[in-house]
């Protein structure tokens, strides 16, 4: 056979090599530093993790440290669902400054499955008596409901001060909360028609483009309170009694007529809809699903107070979703819990972290940030008390604050909380608090 000349054989092999695709060099194995938070900002672990490691793997070491199995997590990084699918490598851009690491990615955990509500209703199920056993079977319901009132009060809540002022000016309203604090105090009512008769006041004072007559005042606070009594149902209120109250209320100076006239109107306007949940409905919601009872309800009493105070600031009231103005006044509760009684820092911050966790459930798309909104509540709602309790400030309503101390008072809802170096202590940790997350 023929032989091939030496530069001929070269050009084979060149063309050989440029046909083939580049060698790619192997890269250096990437390491990141893992940091897992829960919504109450504690931490739950830190890990080394290689780069390739995926989200679910990572789930798996979590679970480890925490009693939160790997498939009821969810790991939110700067507002993402990460899914389980990914490498954490490709979730974050690497930082070589970092000591030992290539990047830091920190995540929320955030956790799936029923709420803590819906667990705390499950619960009544293993009760010995019959009567509160039964109502366990309603606790795979909670969570759609939850979903249902949260949808219904962002559907029909005023969106701020703006719409009311055109009806009401902000120093007649306080004058008219301040007259139902004290009147619905007397007559013994829950809490729960006050917080719905100033909601139902409100949602109409919405729809008025000029100001309310104040002849009218009087008759569609009648028919708002009528209404929130039929709606509180026969036992609480039965017939013959509610009319009775109406009388009572307004000295017999209104006749039932006009008050069933306007409360028609009041209705009219609002489209019917009522019923409507408000901040304190969803308040003992959340405080429900606290891992210790006690620390819970002794948060609903001290929420419920700071909820009262709210009322009188239409701003604060109607500023951000009502779940979320409730998730702040309950984490204001436990902060001040904390501090007055050191004993009980552990138990409020297992309240706390529930009470967080439990805020995406009413809103799962919507209320993924819900944590920096509700301490936001949080430190806006103990700087007002802070503010009322020192006299100081430009509040329009501060004079009746006493009205609703001595009422929480007297009922032994405020203990020996309300010292200002208390609040001001609450103050500094919420901030601190906030800072972190």
């Amino acid at each position: 056979g023929s032989v091939q000349r030496p530069d001929a054989c070269g050009k084979q092999q060149a063309r050989k090599e440029a046909s083939q695709p580049p060698v790619t060099p192997t890269p250096t194995e990437v390491f990141l530093l893992l940091q897992a938070y829960m919504m109450s900002g504690r931490l739950v672990c830190e890990l080394s993790c290689r780069g390739t490691t995926t989200v679910e793997a990572a789930k798996l070491r979590i679970a480890r440290h925490c009693d939160v199995a790997a498939h009821d997590q969810r790991l939110v990084h700067h507002g993402e669902v990460l899914e389980d699918a990914r490498t954490l490598e490709s979730c974050t851009v690497l930082d070589t400054t970092l000591p030992g690491v290539d990047g830091l990615i920190v995540v929320q955990l955030v956790v799936n499955g029923a709420s803590n509500v819906a667990r705390s209703v499950r619960e009544l199920g293993r009760s010995d008596n019959p009567d509160i056993a039964i109502a366990g079977v309603l606790g795979d319901l909670v969570d759609t409901v939850l979903r249902a009132e949260h949808q219904l009060s962002e559907r029909v809540r005023p969106r701020g001060e703006t719409q009311l002022s055109a009806a009401i000016g902000r120093g007649k309203r306080a004058e008219l909360v301040n007259w139902m604090v004290q009147a619905f105090t007397a007559l013994r009512f829950d809490d729960a028609i006050l917080h719905s008769v100033v909601l139902t006041l409100d949602r109409f004072y919405a729809t008025l483009s000029g100001a309310i007559e104040t002849s009218n005042m009087q008759r569609v606070l009648l028919g708002a309170v009528c209404t929130e009594m039929k709606l509180a149902g026969a036992d609480e209120f039965p017939p013959g009694h509610w009319q009775r109250v109406l009388r009572h209320i307004c000295h017999g100076q209104v006749e039932l007529s006009s008050i069933l006239k306007s409360e028609y109107e009041v209705l009219a306007r609002l489209n019917f809809q009522v019923g409507v949940p408000t901040p304190l409905t969803f308040a003992r919601q959340l405080g429900r699903g606290a891992p210790d009872v006690e620390v819970g309800r002794g948060a609903i009493d001290l929420a419920s107070f700071l909820l009262e105070l709210a009322l009188f600031d239409p701003a604060l009231q109607y500023c951000r979703a009502h779940v979320l103005l409730a998730g702040g006044a309950l984490s204001a509760a436990l902060r001040v819990m904390e501090v007055e009684t050191p004993s009980l820092r552990q138990g409020c911050r297992e309240a706390r972290e529930a009470i967080f966790q439990d805020l995406t459930f009413y809103d799962p798309e919507n209320l993924r940030g819900a944590e920096q909104e509700a301490l936001c509540c949080e430190g806006e709602l103990l700087v007002l008390w802070l503010t009322c309790t020192e006299g100081r400030g430009n509040l329009e309503w501060a004079l009746f604050y006493p009205t609703v101390e001595g009422k929480f008072r007297g009922r032994g809802q405020l203990r020996s909380v309300a010292s200002n170096e208390v609040i001001a202590s609450a103050v500094r940790a919420c901030g601190e608090a906030h800072g972190q997350c």
